[in-house]
């Protein structure tokens, strides 16, 4: 014999308590133990739901501190990147061009790898005071937020709101 699903035990369930309605003295007393049975069914069934519920919270744990070793990890090799761009930014704007100009031949330098020529060119602009800036130089960013929370306690009180609703859920709290 197949187990029975849960759905399918409180159908059971369901069946013999309207069976019981229309029983009579002698039937009543075969379908009330039929009922316990099926009753500590679905304990024992809820009890191993209960079972993998926990199993299931002990896996979302174990992979919730995996989550947080790798955001330290990614964090660790993030620092470790930025620590080498320093150094490349370093070298490419200060230490080269000083070896270039002390050492090189009219701001030309030659290695056995490449060749390097100092020229001059403009940097990143530099702003002392925004307010002294024209308008013209200035532009306005405007971003758009939906306030759900808001929204959730109009919809919540009967305000019909085009373009969103909300619908009621069953939820268990397991204590």
């Amino acid at each position: 014999m197949a187990k029975k699903t849960t759905r399918e035990l409180i159908g059971d369930f369901i069946d013999l308590d309207m069976q019981l309605q229309f029983a009579d003295e002698d039937e009543a007393l075969v379908l009330t133990s039929a009922m316990e049975v099926t009753k500590k069914d679905i304990g024992r069934k809820l009890d191993n739901i209960d079972h993998f519920m926990v199993d299931i919270d002990r896996k979302q744990h174990l992979i919730d501190a995996e989550i947080e070793a790798l955001k330290k990890e990614q964090q660790r090799l993030s620092v470790r990147r930025k620590a080498t761009e320093s150094l490349k930014k370093y070298f490419n704007e200060t230490l080269i061009p000083m070896v270039v100009q002390e050492v090189g031949n009219d701001g030309v330098y030659e290695t056995d790898t490449a060749r390097y020529k100092l020229y001059e060119t403009y940097g990143p602009v530099a702003i002392v005071n925004e307010d002294n800036i024209p308008d013209e130089y200035k532009k306005v960013k405007q971003q758009t937020v939906i306030d759900k929370k808001q929204l959730r306690k109009d919809l919540t009180a009967g305000v019909a709101v085009s373009g969103a609703f909300i619908n009621k859920v069953k939820r268990v709290r397991r204590s």
